[in-house]
């Protein structure tokens, strides 16, 4: 299972980069500019299909993220992430197509408000594709723990911590419905901690800090400037997901 959302390189020059470092994808704190928002693009649909020939077919794995017409990633797979870029207010339009042209979308992106930061997360399966928009939770002077329900095949899930190296102690801290991301608070520093996320039955999907990056050998927030983790859940892609993570401020 994978469980590090991959950040993409960005290629865009209308939109503009506000940095990342190693697998935390807030990295640089760059305000956004008056009219502006900051926002990161997920792709969080297992299978990217359209109509070839009559019939739906998969574009491919090498694919491309465009919005509004500029090409912003040649590496949009599922499981990835775009790093955070300074985006103009107001609604836009995301695709993913591959070098023959091939395309999923155009999907609306509804209207962001100025001076907020965002994730965009691609969802769904052919034709019902949908860009979902999260609002960034913001920081309370702790560490927190943050669970983005994307998957439509799971109305509801929940999410909590636990010990890593026993794998034991679990204990679930909230829950959230399809679209929405929820955040809990934890302690000023924890060590040894791991989140879960548990959607229909009782199977735990867990992630650990150093499964994020490897460098958090210890499982401790804050990791020099990320104190929070933040749980991604998807439907399944195959071998891959259903849950990523991601280490953010």
């Amino acid at each position: 299972m994978k469980f590090r959302l991959r950040v993409v390189v960005v290629l865009g020059s209308l939109f503009v980069g506000a940095g990342c470092g190693g697998s935390s994808s807030n990295g640089s704190a760059m305000p956004a500019a008056a009219g502006t928002v900051r926002a990161r693009f997920v792709e969080g649909a297992p299978v990217l299909e359209t109509l070839i020939n009559g019939v739906p077919q998969n574009i491919g794995t090498t694919v491309y993220l465009r919005v509004d017409g500029q090409t912003l990633s040649s590496s949009f797979n599922y499981g990835t992430m775009t790093q955070f870029l300074i985006v103009p207010a107001g609604a836009h339009s995301l695709e993913v197509l591959n070098s023959l042209g091939y395309l999923v979308g155009p999907c609306k992106i509804s209207a962001l408000i100025a001076g907020k930061d965002y994730t965009l997360i691609l969802i769904g399966s052919y034709p019902n594709y949908r860009v979902l928009s999260f609002e960034e939770p913001s920081g309370q002077g702790s560490t927190q723990l943050s669970l983005y329900e994307a998957s439509p095949s799971v109305p509801r899930a929940g999410f909590g911590s636990f010990t890593v190296s026993n794998h034991s102690n679990f204990k679930q801290l909230g829950s959230t419905k399809l679209g929405n991301v929820a955040t809990v608070s934890t302690a000023k520093r924890v060590s040894n901690f791991g989140g879960y996320v548990v959607g229909q039955g009782s199977t735990k999907y867990t992630v650990t800090p150093s499964q994020v990056d490897g460098f958090d050998k210890h499982d401790a927030l804050p990791f020099h400037s990320a104190a929070r983790l933040s749980l991604f859940f998807f439907d399944a892609g195959g071998s891959s997901g259903p849950v990523f993570g991601s280490l953010d401020r």
